[in-house]
């Protein structure tokens, strides 16, 4: 029964990322992006391109709800604006 968790631990990729939904993935569960993306109602291919930045989250008020239950976000100020990586910036000049 306690030996189950020892195996849910395969997707472990680097436990940094450049997408705020993804760190807070990271730092406040202990779930793979697979059991994530499962127990939000999202394909683990959708959510990848997601956090990767290469399309846009539009997500189902479920899939809000499910979110921001996992990631225990408690106020629309928690809410990242883009689920891609922080670091596009928009090189100026």
């Amino acid at each position: 029964m306690a030996r189950q968790n020892c195996r849910m631990k395969k997707d472990r990729r680097p436990q940094e990322s450049e997408s705020l939904v993804e760190t807070l993935r990271i730092e406040r569960t202990n779930l793979s992006q697979a059991e994530f993306a499962v127990q939000c109602g999202i394909p683990l291919r959708t959510y990848q391109r997601w956090i990767a930045g290469t399309t846009e989250a539009k997500l189902t008020p479920l899939q809000w709800k499910a979110i921001m239950q996992l990631l225990q976000i408690q106020s629309l100020e928690e809410i990242p604006d883009d689920f891609g990586p922080l670091s596009k910036s928009s090189d100026d000049g």
